[in-house]
């Protein structure tokens, strides 16, 4: 009896594709003469030959598949591989952000492959969970015209209403504490009553609005500052300089409370002055009168000399004088911090021209510094509030937070627009 082959096999004979489909025994149960036949034919022999190149590309998918049985096992070795490589940027900085700048993409492209690729197994290669992937679906699909960044206000009603946003941008481009610190510019819109978030919150939002966090120095693993309880224990004094724009150098004394960090006293000279330590200590001393008093500076030659000295071994001022790094272990970081805080965020964004005017920019930033510009360190506190007793505590400012939340969700689902119905 004559043996009819299967169309099929004529196909894998053509395309090379038999040995990856049939066994060895199988192959040779077919006469050679045929397979030399059915190899040698011409594309055009037959009918609607063309669909041989459908078939063609079709088997060679199958050939692919086929040259593992494992293929769930290689896609688990993909997702092992991913969760390797997610393991080892996690601790790089920025790639979380990163990731969240790009979440229109990533939501676009998973979205596209979800009929060939679970979803589930999509988010494993960005180290992203459901939830996170839902938020960022709402943000981009959803425009939201009821939210300030057009997000989805039923589904993230805790997001921030737009006038709050409005709030934080106006303070932050106020001309006044736009170079001060994002803490403390927060700290101020708290203290005014005029926001009410968490400050992770505060950041959150002015990373979206554009508002950069500046580049800040980590501390030593050594780091160990001299601590203090109560004003009035411990007083720091350094000098700082500053050029002005007609290129003179002015050598800035400060005097400081350790514990508030407020400013004591401050002085203006052309060359670092002993004199000019042993006037603010005196002149310190005169009005706050401090039971027992220490007092830290540097080995600089304005703070080791005769004239600072024979001022403090007066037996009738117990002042007792340290040099940081030599008489105890604690650097004079505290002052020397404030001598940044003063040049960065008040004296270097003015143009300021000469002495005078050095003087009388000087005079209104210590004033700012002192009185307005409150402090984290300082649980809120101005330095001011701090010196004059005013107790440390944050949660002064921040216990209506919860109720104020609760009344925010309530808003932004009172004003669902259109879309989000």
């Amino acid at each position: 009896m004559r043996t009819s082959w299967d169309t099929s096999i004529k196909h894998l004979v053509k395309h090379g594709l038999l040995n990856d489909l049939l066994s060895t025994d199988q192959i040779s149960s077919i006469p050679s003469s045929n397979l030399s036949r059915w190899k040698n034919e011409p594309d055009d022999k037959y009918a609607f030959s063309e669909i041989n190149q459908i078939i063609k590309k079709e088997i060679e998918f199958i050939k692919r598949m086929n040259q593992s049985s494992k293929i769930k096992k290689i896609n688990e070795s993909y997702f092992k591989l991913a969760d390797t490589f997610h393991h080892v940027v996690s601790n790089i900085k920025g790639v979380t952000s990163l990731l969240k700048n790009q979440k229109e993409l990533i939501v676009n492209t998973i979205n596209a492959l979800k009929d060939i690729i679970p979803i589930n197994n999509a988010l494993k290669l960005f180290n992203i969970s459901r939830s996170t992937f839902e938020n960022y679906k709402s943000i981009v699909i959803h425009k939201c015209n009821a939210s300030y960044f057009k997000w989805c206000v039923k589904r993230l009603s805790n997001q921030l209403l737009p006038k709050e946003v409005e709030t934080i941008k106006v303070y932050m481009e106020n001309e006044v504490y736009k170079h001060w610190s994002k803490s403390s510019i927060y700290l101020k819109a708290l203290r005014d009553e005029n926001l009410k978030c968490a400050m992770t919150t505060f950041y959150k939002y002015c990373r979206l609005l554009g508002f950069k966090n500046r580049p800040r120095k980590r501390k030593s693993d050594g780091y160990n500052p001299i601590k203090t309880s109560k004003p009035n224990e411990l007083w720091c004094a350094d000098v700082t300089i500053f050029k002005t724009a007609d290129t003179s150098k002015h050598y800035i004394h400060f005097l400081i409370d350790h514990f508030s960090k407020y400013i004591i006293g401050y002085k203006i000279c052309s060359s670092p002055s002993s004199n000019a330590i042993k006037e603010l200590l005196d002149k310190a001393y005169q009005i706050h009168k401090p039971y027992k008093l220490q007092f830290l500076t540097d080995g600089g030659s304005e703070n080791v000399n005769t004239t600072v000295s024979n001022f403090i071994n007066n037996p009738e001022i117990p002042i007792e004088h340290f040099i940081a790094q030599k008489d105890v272990i604690f650097s004079n970081s505290m002052v020397e911090a404030l001598n940044k805080v003063i040049k960065h965020q008040f004296l270097f964004p003015k143009d300021i021209a000469n002495s005078n005017q050095l003087n009388k920019i000087l005079n209104q930033s210590v004033e700012i510094y002192n009185h307005i510009r409150p402090q984290m360190s300082l649980g809120g506190n101005s330095p001011q509030e701090t010196f004059n007793g005013i107790t440390i505590d944050i949660s002064k400012y921040t216990q209506n937070f919860n109720e104020h939340k609760t009344l925010r969700r309530q808003l932004n689902k009172k004003n669902i627009c259109n879309v989000c119905l």
